[in-house]
This record gives C-alpha cells, sequence and structure tokens, in this order.
C-alpha cells in the first residue's frame, strides 16, 4: 500500500509522489489514506515547510480516481479515501505546490486546485471528465473549482468535460506557471526552496491560515448542503454512471439514456 505514495524529506521540503504509473496514477482508497496519513505526519513536523505534489515520472500528474473496480463498495470507500486525503490537504497550514506533468483530472485537478500553487509544464492538461462517465464532481470540488476561476470557466470544464491544455490554463487563472518540460522540476523546487529558506516560517504559515479563514467566509451554506448531496447521489447511482464506468473500461462510446 505504501509504495503506492512515495515520501521524500529532503530539508525544509517534502516531497510526495503518486506512484501508480500502470494506472496513469489514479488513486485508489489505499492511496488515498496512504496520502492522507503523510500529510497528517507532516502537519506535526514543523521541520517541513513546503510540500511538493507531483506524479511518479513525467507523463501524468494523476488522472483521476481508479474506477476499474466498479461496485457500490468500491466506491464508497474510494469516497472515504478522498474525504480523508482531502481534509488534510485543505487543513495543511505550510505552502503546497502541485508540479504538473501531463494530465490532471477529476480527483488530481481538485488536488491541483487545493494546493497553494500550481506549476505546470507544457504537456499538462486540466479536466473533469466526469459527465462523460454520468457521474458529477463532488459538490465541495465544485465550490472549489469555482471559487478559483468563477463560474463561467467552470462550467466549461464541468459541464464540457473536455481537458484543456497549459495554455489555456495558464490564461484562466488556474495555473501560476507554464515552464518547458525539461524546466519543470528546477522551476517547482526552486520556488519550494524560497519559500522554505528565505520566508519567515511562522509568517508564511500565518498568512496561509489568515486567507483560508477569510475565504471560508464564503464557503457552502449548510442549509443547502442536503439537497447538493442529494443532487450528487441520484446521479452518481444513476444507470447512466454505471453505463459511463463500464464503457470507459470496455474502450467504447458510451449509451446514456437519462435513467
Amino acid at each position: 500500500m505504501g509504495e503506492e505514495i512515495l515520501r521524500e524529506d529532503n530539508g525544509y521540503i517534502t516531497t510526495i509522489s503518486i506512484n501508480r504509473p500502470e494506472k496513469r496514477n489514479a488513486l485508489n482508497a489505499d492511496a488515498l489514506f496512504t496520502m492522507g496519513d503523510i500529510l497528517t505526519d507532516l502537519q506535526k513536523n514543523d521541520n517541513i515547510r513546503v510540500i511538493v505534489i507531483r506524479g511518479a515520472g513525467d507523463n501524468v500528474f494523476c488522472s483521476g480516481l481508479d474506477l476499474s473496480g466498479s461496485s457500490e463498495s468500491f466506491f464508497k470507500e474510494a469516497i472515504k479515501g478522498m474525504e480523508h486525503c482531502l481534509a488534510n490537504l485543505i487543513g495543511y497550514s505550510r505552502p503546497i505546490i502541485a508540479m504538473v506533468s501531463g494530465p490532471a483530472l477529476g480527483a488530481g485537478l481538485d488536488i491541483a486546485v487545493i494546493s497553494d500553487f500550481r506549476i505546470a509544464s507544457e504537456t499538462a492538461r486540466f479536466g473533469v471528465p466526469l459527465v462523460k462517465l454520468g457521474r458529477t464532481y463532488y459538490y465541495t470540488a465544485i465550490h472549489r473549482l469555482t471559487s478559483l476561476l468563477g463560474v463561467p470557466v467552470a462550467k466549461e470544464l464541468l459541464l464540457m468535460g473536455s481537458p484543456i491544455g497549459a495554455k489555456r490554463a495558464m490564461e484562466i487563472g488556474l495555473v501560476n506557471q507554464v515552464v518547458p518540460s525539461g524546466q519543470l522540476a528546477d522551476t517547482t523546487y526552486s520556488l519550494a526552496k524560497e519559500l522554505a529558506e528565505e520566508n519567515a516560517p511562522m509568517a508564511v504559515r500565518a498568512t496561509k491560515i489568515m486567507i483560508s479563514r477569510l475565504t471560508e467566509q464564503q464557503g457552502i451554506d449548510p442549509r443547502i448542503e442536503p439537497e447538493l448531496k442529494a443532487l450528487a447521489e441520484e446521479a452518481n447511482n444513476s444507470e447512466d454512471a454505471r453505463e459511463g464506468v463500464k464503457a470507459m473500461l470496455e474502450k467504447r462510446k458510451p449509451k446514456f439514456t437519462g435513467r
């Protein structure tokens, strides 16, 4: 289990690598719980000042949730793992940098959005293809995406379901920098080193927490959460949702019926 998520500490900087190249770095429940546990441990470690999240290899950041097991219990466990991982990402009080090479899709995009900085190579692609699988993005992820990019651009990603390239991602403010593939690591770790060594860690931590608290005031109204959950569950438990995943695994075009 632990080999699916790799941790490397180097001075003040920790690198977390999603290490499932055979699955295009798609995340299963075990990988998500492991990443969440690593983040829990890092939160207690005052020596670590910056986290870099990347995909193992140079071709994929993260292609989303691993949908190869399509049973209902599989999805429920994956969602639990995702909630554990994302809660620890959101609650982490020091800077996080997403180093994106290749696709960042679905859950991979959400991890990048939660990160404080996104450095992308020219090969990076970003998208939420879930409507093409008959499923919905989780409402908290929708909220994060619309908060970051604004409603019109978020609709482009969420309703179309087609990935955008690095240039378009830069235009809409999704990424901080786009660099040639050969410069991605140097650029990312140069930023990480500056954050870790040239800025006062207590001031950086306090500033990040203040930004989080201030933006939370425009968060999701608890009064509408039951409605949001019901909408997502209705779509994600539908015949179309089962057909979408089945068609993807069988490498064919899905036949949606609206049921």
